[in-house]
């Protein structure tokens, strides 16, 4: 009778009856093959743990960036706010009772140049407290209430004392006909001479104005979003997401659930926005992720066992008929352990000892193709690199300035418009150097003096600055704007959160082939925390020192080293950057 112990004595005959050459082969077959199911196995469990850990992770920094955005770009409408409020006309309305076209029209005006100017405000009001108004709408706006002093807002916004109140549709009183939600900033405006309440702003911005914030994170981490307001209703959602009917209330994805909804799996993630009683609800579907990882896993299993199983074969082929000559190639091809490509020239048949040879020399010469081609391959990522960044500093600073020119203009300042865009003028002169990519250091001082000029025009007596440059670095070269960010850093994260008049030194000193400028200030200072952040590697962690970080960048490509800066600081007492630059040739 054939039973279980029979077949296993005949496959051991089987194995004995085998030659040493054939043992080896299936001894060490059976041994890979059991390897490679326990890596394969351990490598989907790793490479599990490590997709969900990326998961929560990229979720986290999408709600991060999401809020940082909007924060930004309500900044921006605030902007906008101040600028109406700067406005001649409008305080001049606002201070009378005439409601005459006389009035009127000069604040219509005004209303209109700035909607056209900012594509994102869909409508303008201006309310006088008797209930009078101008308005200036790119689309039709219904007013669902005649005297503001009934809006549901009204007594909430004078108790703010002229900040900013944002709520959705200026709390349902003021309703589009394009059928799309309007994010309204509410704001009392005040007398600039006797400081007291004159009248009523408002902005309604379209919701339209927060979708390319919204395809941005999508794209960045794959992950969608819906924006609630603080009724939990929607107030914009990407335009490919479907409303989500959530199992369990909105508070309980604080931390981040995978839900598991009409058959798909989700991460969802959600925050507030205290500031603006907002809500964000962050989801990812899973199943896209896991099909990808899944199918991507199966390769590399299968590749790993054929490169396995390929390179077990033919080494104990090798080993059965070239152990000895093998040997002397191993001793001729020593000088690889050391880093030395060298061709090997031993005595060799046509077999295949002598195609390993062949192989092993025509291996060394790409080898050396490679490295060659590799090193000229960085240098030109590198090189690319540090044009990318140079790029984004440049409107980094040019939208400050404009921003700057904007406000004198609006303010009629005209010898101060021409002061400015003449500074201006000077700095690029400089700064765009015929392409040059290095000036020297008293051009670019020079730059600097110009951008305090612009600043100063706006800030008047904010900051005072003075500078102590040995005569032997003036004429080092250096990489153009790299102290612009430096000073900018001085005035708005230094001096002007401080709330007080400060001062910015420049110095420069060059010691053992190395040019020292340290850019310092006597502003708020900086916590240990916060100069970690500067010094952060990542931009999601550094949004706020995005000049800065790119200098640094740049500077630490173009010298090719990171011991290229230091920071110092102390809360109340001011902070130091000092840029040590290496030495090179100087130029006219």
């Amino acid at each position: 009778m054939f039973t279980y112990n029979v077949l296993i004595n005949r496959i051991k005959q089987k194995f004995m009856d085998a030659s040493i050459k054939t043992k080896i082969i299936l001894i060490f077959t059976a041994f890979m093959i059991g390897y490679v199911i326990i890596t394969s196995i351990l490598y989907v469990q790793v490479l599990d743990t490590q997709r969900t850990k990326q998961l929560h992770q990229s979720a986290y920094q999408s709600i991060d960036l999401m809020k940082s955005n909007i924060d930004s770009n309500i900044e921006t409408i605030n902007n906008v706010s101040k600028l109406i409020i700067s406005d001649s006309n409008v305080r001049k309305y606002l201070t009378s009772y005439d409601n005459s076209l006389a009035y009127r029209r000069p604040v219509y005006q005004t209303l209109t140049q700035l909607y056209v100017t900012f594509p994102f405000i869909d409508s303008i009001f201006v309310y006088r407290f008797s209930g009078a108004n101008v308005n200036a709408s790119r689309s039709v706006t219904f007013s669902l209430v005649d005297n503001i002093r009934f809006a549901p807002w009204y007594e909430e916004v004078l108790a703010l004392e002229g900040k900013y109140l944002i709520n959705i549709n200026a709390g349902g009183t003021l309703i589009p006909n394009t059928g799309k939600n309007n994010i309204s900033m509410i704001r009392i405006l005040y007398d600039v001479e006797k400081l007291v309440p004159i009248g009523l702003l408002v902005i309604n911005i379209s919701q339209d104005f927060f979708s390319p914030i919204i395809e941005e994170t999508k794209l960045k981490y794959g992950t969608s979003f819906v924006l609630l307001d603080a009724n939990d209703e929607p107030i914009i959602k990407d335009k490919d997401s479907t409303p989500i009917n959530l199992p369990r209330t909105i508070n309980s994805y604080f931390s981040g659930i995978v839900e598991k909804i009409d058959g798909a799996k989700f991460f969802i993630l959600s925050s507030e926005i205290p500031k603006y009683n907002w809500k964000i609800i962050s989801y990812t579907p899973l199943d896209t992720m896991n099909g990808t990882i899944n199918t991507l896993s199966f390769i590399l299993v299968i590749l790993l066992v054929c490169t396995i199983t390929i390179f077990l074969s033919a080494s104990f082929f090798a080993a059965n008929f070239a152990i000895s000559p093998i040997n002397k190639l191993i001793a001729a091809m020593e000088g690889v352990k050391q880093g030395r490509f060298k061709r090997v020239n031993i005595l060799t048949g046509n077999d295949e000892l002598g195609e390993l040879k062949n192989t092993y020399n025509l291996m060394v010469k790409e080898i050396e193709k490679m490295i060659i081609r590799e090193v000229d391959t960085e240098k030109q990522k590198r090189k690319f690199e540090l044009d990318i960044l140079n790029e984004q500093i440049k409107p980094h600073f040019l939208y400050n300035t404009l921003d700057s020119i904007a406000y004198l203009a609006l303010s009629r300042n005209n010898k101060d418009v021409y002061s400015a865009i003449n500074a201006l003028g000077q700095f690029y002169k400089f700064s765009l150097n015929k392409g040059n990519e290095l000036i020297t250091l008293e051009a670019e001082v020079t730059m600097i003096k110009n951008y305090l000029t612009l600043q100063k025009l706006r800030y008047g007596t904010l900051f005072n600055d003075s500078y102590a440059l040995a005569e032997d670095t003036l004429k080092i070269p250096i990489l153009k704007n790299s102290l612009q960010p430096l000073v900018e850093n001085c005035i708005y994260h230094g001096i002007k959160p401080s709330g007080e008049p400060g001062n910015i030194l420049i110095t420069s000193n060059l010691i053992k082939n190395t040019l020292y400028i340290t850019v310092e200030d006597d502003g708020l200072g900086m916590s240990p925390e916060e100069i970690q952040h500067i010094q952060s590697e990542y931009l999601e962690e550094n949004l706020m020192s995005f000049g800065l970080r790119g200098t640094i960048a740049r500077l630490k490509i173009h010298y090719g080293t990171n011991d290229i800066y230091e920071v110092t600081s102390e809360r109340f007492k001011g902070s130091t950057v000092t840029l040590k630059i290496p030495v090179k040739e100087e130029i006219e």
